[in-house]
């Protein structure tokens, strides 16, 4: 038949023949080699009372190398749709077999490398965060508000808005929660959008699962959520339990960031730093190094929480790119407000989240605690930003205050030098800013 169309996106491939108005759906694909067995779905759009009526004529297991399966499945349609003789199951059963083995079979079919200067350059799911269609990863101490900012980025992009210097092309959104229940999803969601002062914030169109088990052996079913629903955009929370609890395992994560790869969508993976960070004051990311090494974007998060405030200061800090340089820390306050609310439960009223407010945070303008790890050309650049021009001698001290030690002016004078964001002004020995470089946008 020759108006077959099909299509494969994470473990799933379609088919359909839309001059027969029938499509098939094969999902968990196994070759054996002898045998190459698939969950096969087959619908057709029917006319009834003058319209046409979607229906699933059969679900089935089938192995597509055995005749007698595709006998009896032919026999099967044909006799579920005996008022509608025009369908050709035989040659539709036939031909969709053969173009699903090939198509599982194919994997990403090679191309030549001719039109080199024809290419679309890497773009950004959220600005300047996150690349478009690879694995990005977060990672923190617990309490580090990671979570928080992976629900963020979450509304950014499922409404499509710019907001505290991040932008973000409408998306689809999934979220995956290894960590908290649904309840407690909806309750952070609600009182997040409330805090960025959108539309009806007691709704949205992320879609929410909750996960056990491993990633890897999930991804079945997370493909057919992102298939069915145009995903372009999943959040996993968090990496140790969706590894089923072997972050040390160097098989299991290079398991998962494959898994994350069929899908084919930008994905933003929250992960845990070691425990041993707690007393040394020194965190790393917790687990096998092949993280670092399979994600394309690596974040650190660092927080300075201020006791009995009910505020917390957190920073981002660009750890690995890949195609493109780090971009400086973001630094970002967020604030929790609560009210009692009375539970009927407990017949008592309790604080509960009420709005989850963010703002920036301008680096510079700290005591030094979220910049004294970072380098002295980072720590120039927000001093900078945050106070204006300064004579490079009054820089020297407040880098050497963050750095609770003295820095020699030319080492100053280096690291301004190494920044394509900062100028020195050699006849007055001030420091500016260079000019603004354009901003991405959607």
């Amino acid at each position: 038949m020759t108006d077959l169309e099909i299509t494969k996106r994470g473990t799933i491939i379609d088919v359909k023949f839309p001059s027969q108005r029938v499509s098939l759906r094969a999902e968990r694909l196994r070759d054996g080699g002898e045998k190459f067995t698939t969950e096969l779905t087959v619908e057709a759009e029917l006319s009834m009372n003058n319209t046409y009526r979607e229906v699933e004529l059969s679900r089935s297991n089938a192995d597509m190398l055995n005749p007698n399966v595709k006998k009896t499945l032919i026999g099967t349609l044909a006799e579920a749709t005996m008022d509608y003789p025009y369908i050709m199951w035989g040659n539709i059963i036939n031909d969709a077999f053969s173009a699903i083995m090939d198509k599982h079979r194919e994997g990403i079919p090679a191309e030549q490398m001719t039109e080199l200067d024809v290419h679309d350059p890497r773009s950004y799911a959220l600005y300047p965060f996150f690349t478009k269609g690879v694995a990005n990863l977060v990672w923190a101490p617990g309490g580090s508000g990671k979570s928080y900012l992976a629900l963020l980025t979450s509304v950014l992009v499922d409404r499509g808005m710019s907001a505290l210097g991040l932008r973000a092309p409408k998306g689809n959104v999934l979220y995956l929660d290894w960590e908290e229940e649904q309840n407690v999803f909806k309750q952070r969601l609600f009182a997040l959008q409330k805090g960025l002062g959108v539309g009806n914030p007691e709704t949205s169109g992320i879609w929410y699962k909750r996960m056990a088990g491993t990633l890897a052996n999930s991804i079945e079913a997370i493909s057919r959520v992102v298939v069915d629903n145009d995903i372009t955009y999943v959040v996993i929370d968090s990496v140790n339990p969706a590894l089923g609890g072997k972050s040390s395992d160097p098989d299991a994560v290079e398991e998962y960031f494959d898994a994350l790869r069929i899908l084919e969508v930008t994905s933003v993976s929250i992960d845990h730093a070691n425990k041993a960070g707690d007393t040394t004051g020194k965190y790393q990311i917790y687990g096998s190094s092949f993280k670092q090494a399979r994600a394309r974007q690596m974040f650190e998060v660092t927080k300075m929480q201020e006791s009995d405030t009910g505020e917390l200061k957190v920073v981002m800090h660009h750890r690995k790119a890949n195609d493109f340089g780090t971009i400086g820390p973001r630094g970002f306050t967020i604030n929790f407000d609560m009210v009692d609310k009375y539970n009927s439960l407990e017949d008592d009223y309790e604080k509960q989240l009420d709005v989850v407010k963010f703002d920036t945070l301008g680096l510079g303008d700290e005591s030094g605690n979220l910049l004294r790890g970072e380098t002295l050309t980072t720590i120039c650049h927000q001093l900078i930003k945050a106070h204006g021009t300064m004579e490079l001698e009054d820089l020297r001290k407040r880098v050497s205050s963050i750095k609770d030690n003295d820095v020699a002016s030319d080492a100053i004078e280096l690291a301004v030098q190494n920044s394509n964001l900062l100028k020195l002004d050699i006849n007055d020995s001030t420091v500016g800013l260079a000019q603004e470089q354009k901003e991405w946008t959607t």
